[in-house]
């Protein structure tokens, strides 16, 4: 399952949003906290949410950039991945090698939780987020393929954008391309 959302368990509307998907949270959860600032402080602030949303703490693990590879080869039941700056949070992916190990575990059947630019990650491409101006550029190459964990291109914080980034969107995207609008207190799940 992939979900998408615009806020992640730190909102206390999402938490209650969440619940009805995760009622009972159990399993191996991993928080991938590249889009932030630093992952150390991300990662505490994303932990500690994890855990008053009910995730067991021995359950939680939080990627640092200080130890890359501790979680390359561990299955997951959940890979959470929280906003921030979109091209930074590809850039590390890479770097890391993260891809892989998202793209084994959602093929193994973890679910997916992309908050805003995590959702972006898991789109075909991601250049179109440039148009939306919120983020700096950091993709050297230009190559801003994401995990193509779907065909479809979110749009998260619309009830903050408006009609305006759709069209942005759509020109960007082209026609075909299906869009999906996220309020920031919706979630869209994909199964």
């Amino acid at each position: 399952m992939i979900i998408f959302s615009s806020c992640g368990f730190r909102s206390p509307v999402m938490k209650e949003k969440f619940r009805e998907i995760i009622p009972a949270p159990s399993g191996k959860l991993l928080i991938l906290p590249l889009a932030g600032m630093t992952c150390e402080i991300t990662g505490r602030v994303e932990k500690q949410a994890a855990v008053q949303f009910g995730f067991p703490e021995k359950d939680i693990s939080v990627f640092m950039d200080s130890s890359p590879d501790e979680f390359l080869h561990r299955q997951f039941d959940y890979i959470y991945v929280p906003g921030g700056n979109t091209f930074k949070l590809l850039h590390d992916v890479r770097k890391y090698h993260l891809d892989k190990l998202i793209l084994d575990n959602f093929r193994n059947g973890a679910d997916y939780i992309g908050v805003s630019a995590g959702a972006y990650l898991a789109c075909p491409n991601i250049e179109y987020v440039m148009k939306l101006g919120d983020d700096d550029n950091h993709i050297k190459g230009g190559d801003y393929s994401g995990l193509h964990l779907t065909d479809k291109y979110p749009l998260c914080h619309y009830d903050v954008r408006g009609l305006p980034y759709d069209r942005i969107c759509r020109e960007a995207l082209g026609e075909t391309a299906e869009i999906i609008t996220i309020n920031n207190e919706e979630i869209f799940i994909l199964s």
